[in-house]
């Protein structure tokens, strides 16, 4: 049996640095651009998409296309007014977090006992918390306009082998 094809579009935030190809041809703008483009093409709102590449961040038009390779695939609207089909670089949907969060939380919480409130590492440690939190809230919603791996390559850079050292002294 044949599904229907799907009405929304598959990714919430396009990642146009993993797109293979030429994406000069792409619609972009801010998001009451793509509204007036979407009205003069009979386009559902719902198509407007956030995108993210390393120049910065707006809004595209994402088309709906029933695929089940649907992840490595997606549809945007170009400038000679129809939708193209890209091909996304491996590791766009695929993307894991080198972050194993529960350990982050018990060595954030040995340090917030460590030192008194106020102190400056308590501070720099509720910060990292906060941080850590609503990277974790934005990854599960799915539903940003940042690219979350920068975040996650350099809080994993600059402290997965502290977290590492304090669990096999904890654990010896």
């Amino acid at each position: 049996m044949r599904r229907a094809p799907t009405l929304t579009p598959p990714h919430r935030t396009v990642p146009m640095d993993y797109i293979d190809g030429d994406t000069s041809q792409v619609v972009r703008g801010l998001r009451y651009d793509m509204l007036l483009i979407c009205r003069e093409h009979n386009i559902p709102r719902k198509h407007i998409t956030p995108y993210v590449s390393r120049w910065g961040y707006g809004f595209t038009i994402q088309g709906a296309d029933y695929d089940p390779d649907k992840h490595r695939h997606v549809n945007l609207w170009t400038k000679q007014g129809y939708m193209q089909r890209f091909r996304l670089k491996a590791g766009a949907a695929e993307y894991r977090t080198l972050m194993h969060l529960p350990d982050y939380d018990r060595l954030l919480g040995a340090v917030e006992r460590d030192y008194s409130p106020g102190s400056l590492t308590a501070e720099l440690t509720a910060t990292l918390a906060q941080v850590l939190q609503l990277w974790a809230a934005a990854k599960n919603d799915g539903d940003n306009t940042i690219d979350l791996r920068q975040i996650d390559e350099i809080v994993a850079a600059r402290l997965n082998h502290f977290v590492r050292a304090w669990l096999s002294q904890d654990n010896t």
